[in-house]
């Protein structure tokens, strides 16, 4: 099959699951570039279609490569025009590959259940880009899992998707309601920490004993209400210059590696 006309249903199938609540209902998403669905399939997510120009395949070794492994896993191959690839794309250069991929299912219970627990919290984040790349430092700092409560962006996100790097298929990430996280946490006796600019401990000086989570709470709001009940602390990570804040994802960073080299010293 080769798809030569943007108003072909398919294109429109794949502009739609941008959005979330085309994602929710179809339980799928779509992931661009070979990169990303190199590791889609190297973390052997179901891959339903790939759409692809069979003509940059004959230039890139890479992407004919990438083709040959995902019929091999059974996902449909289609090709198309390279305007028709732009069409169902999200980004400004498209690779000449698109995937539809089963999100996957990761349960909030198998993740809190680990004795090690090492939960990144984001509650209220709304830039995609930030959210990814929370997700990709915690799977850099081997966190047990990403938590997005309501109010966060949907880690589906195209651009969330973009900025992980990958991470997304290989650290468990769930989205859910903030107070069954802290229910959930509260029945397991799980440590919480929030980070926050006017925290009463320096990060330094914290203890990142397991079960433990870290709160990242929103650009704009910081984390919610409910959360300074659940915490055993706030902790804050100094500014010596004039910058009034930290981005969150590097706030992310310090914290989880913070809590990484404690267990490890």
């Amino acid at each position: 099959m080769r798809i030569t006309s943007t108003k072909n249903p398919l294109v429109r199938r794949l502009r739609d699951l941008a959005d979330r609540p085309a994602r929710e209902q179809e339980g799928r998403m779509v992931v661009e570039g070979v990169r990303l669905v190199e590791e889609v399939l190297d973390a052997r997510l179901p891959v339903e279609l790939l759409l692809y120009d069979p003509a940059e395949g004959t230039r890139d070794a890479r992407l004919a490569a990438l083709v040959s492994k995902a019929s091999a896993a059974g996902a449909r191959l289609i090709e198309a025009e390279p305007h028709v690839i732009a069409a169902a794309s999200q980004v400004d250069t498209p690779q000449g590959v698109l995937a539809v991929v089963e999100m996957p299912k990761p349960e909030l219970s198998a993740i809190l259940g680990r004795p090690d627990l090492l939960l990144v919290v984001a509650d209220r984040i709304q830039d995609p880009g930030n959210l990814g790349t929370i997700i990709r430092v915690a799977d850099a700092a081997g966190a047990t899992g990403v938590v997005a409560t309501r109010g966060t962006v949907d880690p589906y996100n195209p651009k969330a998707v973009r900025a992980s790097m990958g991470s997304l298929f290989h650290i468990p990430v769930v989205s859910c309601e903030r107070n069954d996280v802290i229910q959930e946490l509260e029945a397991r006796n799980s440590r919480v920490l929030i980070a926050d600019q006017r925290g009463a401990v320096d990060y330094t000086a914290a203890s990142y004993t397991p079960p433990l989570a870290i709160v990242l709470g929103g650009e704009a709001e910081g984390a919610h209400p409910d959360w300074r009940e659940a915490a055993v602390t706030s902790v804050r990570i100094p500014l010596y210059g004039r910058a009034e804040s930290l981005n969150v994802a590097i706030a992310a960073a310090l914290l989880l590696y913070e809590a990484r080299r404690t267990r490890e010293g």
